[in-house]
């Protein structure tokens, strides 16, 4: 099954309800403009707080601004966001600013455009209110040039109030060179869009993109990704600093409903198995969002604490429902003990101490 997630994205650019500065593809650039080592895209929404800082970091690189090609995608910003963008896209020839007239209450949408707009042979992400190790675009470019890897990932800091942390370690531990996703512990379990950069030509051609969902984009495109690429490299550099300061209160992240999540944790399941790949990739993929995304949730708080227990309870319903299209028995491949246990619980239907084991 082949699901156009770029299509909006291609309608908005055909259309004459967006307005784009310094567009890559556009005639001038097209006939003057030099081809740039690295695409960077930012999705922005109401983003003025942090925005500055997100685009200076691009500005700052060791590789060089003049060697970037820099996509903001403005998702209809009520506050300044817009006008700092076009401060920037009037000094810096090479940042395009695309200013979209509706919000689509997803970066997916966005990221997409600047997939779309992108000319460059690899492509990144970053987010509206993070930034880029000061080296980060050349460590990750240098890697692809010297390997001809299709994908290269680096450490992904946390920063918080009181402390910053690896997000994901153990796809940045080491240096790794020329491997499969397969390769890699635990490699489908760190899929947000931080400290990666991909083979732009391989994410046009395979029609891969994000789907305009307001959780779990990230995985539906990193899951598509890592099918497709013939072999990737890790590198122990720190790339990308995540903002989760107290400043930062409305992070998507944060303000989600856990039941929102795990309900589209479920749409990307469906979408997993609809895909005809090596059985071993599709275990690893669906596995990570069965025991660590949807058990996972369970073993919290916010279950335990819960007044709405059955609300839970439905939505594993629905997720082990989806396992039934499943050729082998899911629970196998589960790495964790206790979500296990605690699987073979609801499935003998003894939903009281599944919950108790808990509690």
């Amino acid at each position: 099954m082949n699901f156009l997630v770029r299509q909006k994205a291609r309608e908005l650019l055909k259309s004459g309800n967006i307005s784009i500065k310094n567009n890559p593809v556009g005639l001038r650039n097209k006939f003057l403009g030099k081809v740039k080592k690295v695409t960077v895209v930012t999705a922005a929404y109401n983003a003025e707080k942090f925005i500055r800082k997100t685009i200076e970091s691009v500005i700052n690189q060791t590789m060089g601004i003049d060697q970037i090609e820099y996509i903001i995608i403005d998702d209809c910003s009520t506050d300044a966001t817009n006008k700092i963008i076009q401060e920037y896209t009037a000094k810096y020839k090479n940042i395009c600013s695309v200013t979209l007239q509706e919000n689509n209450g997803s970066p997916g949408t966005p990221r997409n455009i600047g997939i779309e707009l992108g000319t460059s042979k690899y492509i990144t992400f970053l987010d509206a209110d993070d930034w880029l190790a000061h080296d980060g675009l050349e460590s990750l470019y240098n890697i692809l040039e010297e390997t001809g890897d299709d994908y290269v990932v680096g450490k992904t800091v946390k920063v918080e109030s009181e402390a910053d942390s690896v997000m994901g370690e153990f796809a940045s531990i080491k240096e790794r060179r020329s491997i499969t996703p397969m390769d890699i512990p635990h490699f489908f379990y760190h899929m947000g869009p931080t400290a990666r950069m991909m083979n732009l030509p391989m994410v046009k051609e395979n029609e891969i993109g994000f789907p305009n969902m307001k959780f779990g984009e990230d995985k539906w495109f990193f899951t598509d990704v890592f099918f497709k690429v013939r072999a990737v490299s890790t590198t122990k550099k720190p790339i990308y600093y995540v903002n989760r300061t107290s400043e930062n209160p409305s992070s998507l992240t944060r303000v989600t409903n856990v039941l929102e999540k795990r309900k589209a944790d479920i749409d990307i399941i469906k979408y997993i198995q609809s895909k005809d790949i090596a059985i071993e990739l599709k275990k690893a993929a669906l596995n990570r969002i069965y025991e660590y995304d949807i058990v996972k949730t369970f073993d919290s708080q916010t279950f335990v604490k819960s007044k709405n227990k059955e609300d839970f309870i439905e939505m594993l319903r629905e997720a082990v429902e989806t396992a039934k299209n499943l050729s082998y028995d899911f629970k196998n491949e589960f790495k964790v003990p206790i979500y296990k246990l605690a699987l073979e619980l609801f499935m003998g239907d003894r939903i009281g101490d599944f919950v108790k084991l808990f509690e």
